[in-house]
């Protein structure tokens, strides 16, 4: 009788600690859980970030290409237009519709006032360029911003229409 005694209160004794192990290991596997997750929005933030720097960085370049091209024009004239030129065209149009793109814009809209002349189109892409490089550094990378939208589609539009002079 004793020995069943000490039999059951072994067997029971045993249980309690596997049913402690298993609490412990389910505490633990959360704590794990949890610290994946943590690493894992930390990782999603840290790559937005890069995301937004990286359209603030193309908006400078918009900027920059704008300022070389009117440099060049002044000095060379833009009627005698090179691959230069175009190139700088294709990159201007290219960073606006990245940029438009990560920041909830499609699509192109038609310029309500058309710019009459060369000239007046490279002031309008000066102006509009600066105006883009503006309202994206102001943003944060969780804004959807019109401006932003509204400056990309006005470069884009401009650029067209330069290479419609140009042509």
């Amino acid at each position: 009788m004793i020995i069943r005694f000490l039999i059951i209160i072994g067997v029971l004794t045993g249980m309690g600690s596997m049913a402690l192990a298993q609490s412990t290991g389910t505490e633990h596997a959360q704590d794990q859980n949890e610290a994946m997750i943590d690493t894992i929005k930390r990782m999603q933030i840290k790559r937005e970030e890069n995301e937004h720097r990286k359209l603030i960085e193309r908006a400078a370049e918009i900027k920059d290409n704008v300022e070389a091209l009117l440099s060049e024009s002044s000095e060379s004239g833009l009627q005698h237009a090179t691959r230069i030129y175009d190139k700088r065209l294709k990159d201007i149009e290219k960073y606006s519709r990245q940029i438009r793109s990560e920041s909830g814009g499609a699509g192109d809209e038609e310029l309500e006032e058309k710019p009459g002349s060369l000239d007046e189109a490279l002031k309008r892409l000066k102006t509009a360029s600066e105006k883009l490089n503006e309202s994206i550094a102001r943003t944060s990378r969780r804004v959807v911003s019109v401006a932003v939208i509204n400056d990309a589609n006005e470069v884009i539009q401009l650029v067209k229409i330069i290479r419609g002079y140009l042509n």
